[in-house]
């Protein structure tokens, strides 16, 4: 029977293991042990992990340490061990490992691994984000109502960039914490597709409201589009940096964007009284370019604005 040892950090993260084909283990600072420890808290003959010849289960027992061994959190001279059991010697933590217990099923391996693949490019990652900064200072141009200047312009859309880059910078750390490729050019690559997605899906809506005038229906429609961005957005970011389960992926990415948007709209909705002694108003002005429709004649103008006052008159009388 093998004993094998696994070191875990402080969040017991397995980070290495260590299997001995023999029936006894010394751990401690010193070089002779089977099991040696770079950790000042731990003695040079710290503890040993044995088999019990008559039970044939691991035994750990306290070599006159100074500041004893931990197993599960208890202070222990001798114990017996399970499997799953972590000791704390020091500030190292060990976690006894049993080799007859079966491990569990392999995930299946998706195919969508392999078609977003194409992401893990350089050049793509650093062409998306020279045309997403394009991008956002073509908005801010058409959204101005004074003259463009570009130099002005360039160190704020920039520093909203580096905003951009904290998201996939937070996951790649996550990859490295949990022992994982961080795949940083694909989640960089993926934040600036979806970001010009988003920027794209909101000229869609200065657009639609330029020239159809939608009802109250369009907020929640709106509220559904996001939110299925930002679900998919979550979801393909855990699917890159994390090897995790479906399931759990799903609970994740939606318990994420519900946490993200619900303040959102919440605070929105909240402030949205019917009436307001100090009313706040939207002064943007939409320029021509999202104009798709041709202007109404004069006298058709006129004639629809005395049919708005009437609808403003039945509202009154409600």
């Amino acid at each position: 029977m093998a004993i094998v040892l696994e070191l875990l950090s402080r969040k017991n993260i397995p980070l290495k293991h260590y299997k001995f084909e023999q029936d006894y283990v010394c751990v401690g600072r010193d070089f002779n042990n089977d099991l040696r420890l770079d950790d000042p808290y731990v003695c040079p003959s710290h503890m040993l992990v044995a088999i019990d010849p008559e039970s044939g289960k691991l035994m750990v027992n306290d070599c006159q340490s100074t500041n004893g061994i931990k197993v599960n959190n208890k202070f222990v001279r001798q114990a017996t061990l399970n499997s799953q059991d972590v000791i704390k010697i020091g500030r190292t933590r060990l976690r006894i490992i049993d080799t007859k217990v079966p491990l569990a099923e392999a995930m299946p391996l998706s195919e969508l691994e392999e078609d977003l693949s194409w992401l893990n490019q350089s050049f793509l990652a650093i062409c998306l984000s020279f045309v997403l900064l394009g991008f956002l200072l073509l908005s801010k141009y058409l959204g101005s109502v004074q003259e463009f200047n570009l130099i002005k312009a360039l160190p704020s859309e920039l520093g909203q960039l580096a905003v951009f880059c904290l998201w996939p910078l937070s996951f790649a750390i996550l990859a490295k914490v949990v022992k994982k490729e961080s795949h940083i050019i694909s989640q960089f690559s993926l934040m600036w597709i979806v970001v010009l997605i988003v920027n794209g899906l909101i000229l869609l809506q200065k657009v639609a409201i330029f020239n159809i005038h939608p009802g109250a229906w369009f907020a929640w429609f709106e509220l559904l589009v996001f939110a299925s961005v930002v679900v998919i957005f979550i979801w393909l970011s855990l699917f890159i940096a994390l090897h995790q389960a479906n399931k759990r992926r799903n609970v994740i990415a939606i318990s994420m964007t519900l946490i993200i948007l619900a303040p959102i709209y919440a605070l929105g909705f909240l402030s949205s009284e019917q009436f307001s002694p100090r009313p706040s108003y939207n002064p943007t002005l939409l320029p021509p370019t999202y104009n798709i429709t041709s202007a109404a004649p004069t006298d058709k103008f006129i004639n629809q604005a005395g049919s708005l006052f009437t609808q403003v008159d039945k509202l009154k009388i409600k």
